[in-house]
């Protein structure tokens, strides 16, 4: 690292632990769990030297381009069987809210999204107590009658498992099924924090750390590009973040079929976290430091760090934009799962998503769902 881009990141020269694991990291090499662990610690200066040194190396990856899809969100079902304490969508089929989209209201939903230019649908639902295989074929082949160009992006290793469960089959069985029908990619949600001291408190019931890890790899193996999430905010550590962005990056480094990272700040509005009175959401400093911190701890694995509109608003994801970030996710035409839990925004046009990214004097590109430009 020059000194003249020492001076402008402001690293306080009494922190020379700092200095030198961003030295590191703008050389290009890989940074420990440790180190990161550091980082997502740093405050004041050293914040702003952290934020500087992601930007930086944001900048060497992928220049300044600032990417986005045009794409529309359908959630086919609130009903799930988990118990994750940071969710407020879910319910039971006795709730007088709960729902399940008929194949028609599908069908409508994918009309819709064509007509809006989108080139990918994002389905997820609840873990559905009477679903099975067939149901899953069935929203597929739904979507083909629709449109046999339109990118598929569905179903969660959690919801993948949960098909193998019902149906007593392998995974590697289910998910061939699944890319047979249509199914182009899968989202890499579900994650959460990928430790299971963590899992433990906030979602019991879902696939433990090496489940997820296990189907994320199956999907890889058998050709379908998943994204990597993380989930912040709720129960873990410093330490725990950082575990989970080096479980990521080994991942990458043997399958090479993650398309983006991207975290989640939690929303804790409507949870049980937030009934218990034991969370609030991550300060704008935990945001900006999980973000700049993935893109030193994936940089050479992962080049598209998102950011996501929907949890930290226009001006939050202009920041996240300068502290490593280069993608704003997709116009989503409808967003439920987080507006269930406080989420004031659902919806984006191209035109709103490209002027936050002018407003930064940085290129807006439309992209697909695996980041070839459009």
């Amino acid at each position: 690292m020059s000194s003249s881009l020492l001076t402008r990141m402001d690293i306080a020269p009494a922190e020379p632990e700092l200095e030198g694991i961003l030295r590191r990291a703008l050389a290009g090499e890989e940074l420990s769990v440790t180190e990161g662990e550091r980082l997502l610690q740093a405050e004041g200066e050293e914040l702003g030297a952290l934020v500087r040194a992601a930007d930086e190396v944001r900048r060497r990856r992928v220049g300044e381009i600032v990417t986005y899809i045009i794409n529309r969100n359908i959630n086919f079902s609130n009903i799930c069987v988990g118990n994750c304490k940071f969710c407020a969508f879910r319910r039971s089929p006795s709730d007088p809210d709960a729902y399940v989209l008929t194949l028609e209201q599908i069908m409508a939903k994918v009309r819709e999204a064509v007509r809006f230019g989108a080139t990918e649908v994002c389905v997820q639902g609840g873990l559905h107590p009477g679903f099975g295989l067939e149901n899953y074929l069935d929203i597929l082949r739904t979507i083909r009658k629709i449109s046999s160009n339109i990118h598929i992006h569905a179903f969660s290793p959690a919801e993948l498992d949960h098909i193998a469960k019902q149906e007593g089959l392998p995974i590697e069985e289910v998910i061939k099924t699944l890319h047979d029908a249509g199914l182009n990619s899968v989202p890499g949600t579900a994650a959460e924090i990928l430790v299971d001291r963590v899992r433990d408190i906030i979602c019991s019931k879902k696939i433990s750390t090496s489940r997820w890890v296990e189907i994320i790899k199956t999907c890889h193996r058998l050709g379908l590009p998943t994204t990597a999430t993380m989930l912040y905010g709720t129960v873990e550590t410093p330490h725990e973040r950082a575990q989970h962005l080096a479980l990521i990056r080994e991942i990458q480094h043997e399958t090479w079929g993650f398309t983006e990272f991207v975290p989640l700040a939690f929303m804790p509005y409507n949870t049980p976290l937030w009934t218990d009175g034991e969370r609030s959401p991550p300060s704008i400093v935990e945001n900006l430091r999980v973000h700049a911190v993935a893109r030193l701890m994936l940089a050479e694995y992962i080049d598209n760090i998102q950011t996501s509109w929907v949890k930290l608003g226009s001006l939050g994801t202009q920041l996240m934009l300068c502290a490593g970030a280069n993608d704003l996710s997709g116009t989503l035409l409808e967003e439920n799962i987080t507006r269930a839990a406080g989420g004031k925004l659902q919806a984006m046009l191209p035109r709103e998503l490209e002027e936050l990214i002018l407003e930064l004097r940085r290129i807006p590109r439309q992209r697909t769902t695996t980041y070839e430009l459009i």
